[in-house]
């Protein structure tokens, strides 16, 4: 098969089934929750769980290929803090308080998605991990990729993606061993998952347990990357920046839908 795409065309791919994801978790779950009963397709979160790893996939290669780290990191922090104010003028506008206290709280206050900073911290380990591997600043960075790499855990999808960066970036440049140790993870996933199903009392079936404890299906990014090309493709200031406005703008407008169907 002729390998054709390019890091512009998995993005817009990403960011459809991204949208599609986003639609489904903020107007399916407040409305039907995830029952059995639920009118919305539930194995929808499956067949967009790729869409975090092929972000965090072209953000590494974005990290071999830009110009300049530094602006890189400095963009995606400051769309992450973007990201925060936005979220934050939104839950005030709607009150959105801690359930147990009616006050407002630090995590009522952000609630959101807020996937830049996920982003960001993965770029400085992965900026580390590389300093470490060409013995530059090692003290430093290894306290510092320890550091961020504990802080990753408690930030959006950074409990399962830290693996899959450790992956990709320990095997630049050998994509098949990118694949293969993506997939090896997905597998103690899916295991994980299975364990859960049997071991616990949900009262739920298999396949309704599988759609809701998805992670495993990450192994979809292999075929993405195994598609990708290499190369940039189209480069203008539009395609740079089109993550860094679509991402909030749409998630905005459906924490605003959100609220308003709830109220």
């Amino acid at each position: 098969m002729r390998k054709e795409l390019d890091s512009y065309k998995l993005k817009l791919i990403a960011l459809i089934f991204m949208i599609l994801d986003h639609v489904y978790s903020y107007l399916n779950a407040p409305l039907h929750g995830y029952q059995s009963g639920a009118t919305w397709p539930q194995w929808i979160p499956v067949i967009t769980r790729f869409v975090s790893p092929l972000f965090l996939y072209l953000m590494i290669e974005g990290f071999y290929h830009t110009r300049s780290r530094r602006k890189y990191l400095i963009r995606l922090f400051t769309a992450a803090l973007i990201m925060w104010s936005g979220n934050i003028a939104i839950n005030l506008l709607f009150h959105n308080v801690n359930v147990l206290t009616g006050k407002y709280s630090f995590s009522s206050l952000i609630e959101g998605h807020n996937i830049f900073l996920t982003l960001a911290v993965m770029f400085i380990i992965i900026w580390c991990l590389d300093n470490i591997k060409q013995h530059k600043h090692m003290v430093l960075s290894i306290i510092l990729a320890i550091f961020m790499a504990a802080l990753s855990l408690i930030l959006e999808g950074g409990f399962y993606l830290l693996p899959i960066a450790v992956i990709v970036w320990f095997f630049y440049g050998k994509k098949s061993l990118q694949c293969t140790g993506i997939g090896i993870y997905c597998v103690a996933l899916f295991i994980k998952a299975l364990v859960s199903h049997y071991t616990g009392n949900t009262g739920t079936s298999l396949y309704v347990d599988l759609c809701f404890d998805n992670e495993w299906a990450m192994f979809l990014v292999i075929f993405f990357i195994l598609l990708y090309n290499g190369e940039r493709g189209r480069n203008t200031k539009f395609t740079k920046y089109m993550f860094y406005v679509i991402y909030p703008v749409h998630l905005w407008i459906l924490m605003v839908i959100r609220f308003l169907i709830r109220a």
